[in-house]
């Protein structure tokens, strides 16, 4: 996976630590790792979280701590190390040395302090005096070395990782020792602790985890070998690697932190461009719901799981994609810390699903359009004309106006039946540039047509409309060697904003007006449109 650690990893990384790491602000505790959490005799991070800082701290070293943390004063600034005591939850103490940094949290100032645990050094300064022989028994490297870092000690345990024995180890430089290069103050000065890869003597890489204590004689490492696991996280980059399917880690924050392969070619973005900057490039992409209307960011599933810790699972969104191509996207995102009240990072996967989408629109289309000339079918009509009911202002259904061509029969039985549907087409183009924008027209099937007016309408407005309606299908029009004009009927029924009819009443009542105009036409009454409204 390409990009930054995840915020995951990093995490669990921190929790692992042997060192305690504590963040706080304004008096408070914000952060503390698992390690923290353990010393102070905690069985969760929430009896910490929160509380004040003098609480965990032995009276005899507030004083002291308030004073370093003051000399702090911009960004970045650091401590050196110092001695304090740890005050426990059942008021024992834990020796600890502890180095405060000023640094960001979430937005404000606060205070990076990173705890050592002196019991172990205090122990040996103790027992040993500098000279003690290293305990054979622990399963991790334990190295001593001179203040120039020559070694001076080499437990079994460093045999055993760096496949050299203690006769060959001992007053050769740390740097050879572990073959790697070493500067053993400046990883004190660092924070203590570091992830490097050392080679054992013949030669084979080993990565290592090191906790550097400085002794008045010198230096104490604990090397802890993490080559297995490391491996394994190696291994799971490459399988996040090889997936078809788009994988984003995003930070608390919104931010991208990590990018696999297929998430650059589904999106069509670089993962540098991803990541780099603020870090939110991806919610900057336009978005569209299965209905095709823009999403506005704050409705975007990773901003909702950010700000509320809910997952999504299986979301259709489409996106624009740089060169302009509209892709369709299953999207699911979940946070992957398990307390959601506080989401640290969050996966997000998706695949593409732009064939399988155009597929269902191409059939949701079909079932809902007249194949012939293009218009919105029956059951579509009778959606839309629920939904116009539901709508307000200039979308609010206002009239129906059925129509009804006299003339398609004597047309099909005299020129043929492609004349005739080519008729129906060229109604269809005539009804639909005789609308307005936010008007609907529809085939209802066979000789029957429907326009939707939308908005407020009056019934002498409605009967200039049909007037015009009836002028233009009135024109003559070329099929084939014939030339004919289309012979229509129209009824019209107002639609009242409380109007309590349905929609299968509406286009019923629309149809019988249909039905009383072509009476009245038949008597010879000429050609006004019959209308009702309820």
């Amino acid at each position: 996976m390409r990009g930054h650690v995840t915020d995951a990893s990093f995490r669990r990384l921190v929790d692992k630590s042997p060192d305690g790491i504590v963040v706080h602000r304004d008096g408070r505790v914000v952060y503390a790792n698992q390690t923290v959490v353990r010393w102070v005799g905690a069985q969760y991070a929430d009896q910490v979280l929160g509380q004040p800082l003098t609480e965990f701290i032995h009276s005899d070293s507030i004083e002291s701590v308030l004073t370093r943390m003051a000399a702090l004063r911009h960004d970045g600034d650091v401590t050196r190390a110092s001695e304090g005591v740890l005050l426990r939850l059942d008021g024992t103490t834990l020796d600890v040395e502890a180095v405060t940094t000023l640094a960001t949290w979430e937005g404000a100032p606060a205070y990076h302090v990173t705890l050592r645990d002196l019991t172990f050094v205090r122990t040996a300064q103790r027992s040993l005096r500098y000279q003690a022989m290293l305990v054979d028994r622990v399963n991790v490297a334990i190295i001593a070395t001179t203040v120039t870092g020559l070694v001076t000690k080499w437990n079994r345990a460093a045999e055993i990782v760096y496949q050299r024995p203690a006769s060959s180890a001992l007053a050769m430089p740390i740097g050879d020792a572990v073959g790697a290069t070493f500067d053993l103050a400046a990883v004190v000065e660092g924070g203590g602790t570091v992830l490097s890869t050392h080679r054992t003597a013949d030669g084979q890489p080993v990565i290592v985890r090191v906790s550097v204590s400085a002794l008045d004689s010198g230096y104490v490492l604990v090397c802890t070998d993490e080559t297995k696991s490391h491996g394994v996280e190696r291994l799971l980059r490459r399988i996040v690697n090889s997936l078809d399917e788009g994988i984003l880690v995003v930070d608390g924050s919104g931010r991208v932190t990590s990018v696999n392969p297929a998430a650059e070619r589904i999106l069509g973005v670089p993962a540098a461009a991803l990541v780099e900057g603020d870090g939110r490039a991806v919610q900057r992409i336009p978005m569209y719901d299965v209905s095709r209307r823009p999403i506005d960011p704050q409705d975007h599933p990773v901003v909702q799981t950010v700000r509320t810790g809910r997952p999504f699972h299986g979301s259709i969104i489409g996106i624009d994609r740089p060169d302009g191509r509209r892709t369709w996207l299953r999207v699911s995102c979940r946070p992957l810390d398990s307390d959601e009240r506080h989401v640290t990072a969050i996966l997000v996967s998706f695949s593409d699903i732009t064939a399988e989408q155009v597929a269902r629109e191409r059939l949701t289309y079909r079932a809902t359009h007249d194949a012939l000339t293009g218009l919105p079918n029956r059951a579509a009509i009778l959606n839309q004309i629920a939904d116009s009911l539901r709508a307000q202002g200039e979308h609010r259904l206002g009239a129906v106006q059925f129509i009804d061509l006299d003339n398609l029969k004597a047309i099909n039985d005299s020129l043929g039946h492609d004349c005739g549907d080519e008729l129906l087409q060229s109604v269809a183009r005539c009804l639909r540039a005789s609308v307005g924008p936010n008007d609907v027209v529809g085939r209802l099937g066979g000789d029957e047509f429907v326009t939707l007016v939308a908005g407020d309408v009056s019934a002498a407005e409605l009967a200039s409309y049909v007037a015009r309606l009836e002028r233009n299908l009135d024109q003559p029009m070329r099929l084939g060697a014939a030339t004919i004009r289309a012979q229509a009927s129209i009824g019209v029924t107002l639609v009242a904003p409380e109007d309590e009819r349905t929609a299968i009443e509406i286009l019923r009542d629309a149809d019988a007006a249909m039905y009383a105009t072509k009476a009245k036409r038949r008597r010879g009454y000429g050609k006004p449109p019959e209308g009702n409204s309820r």
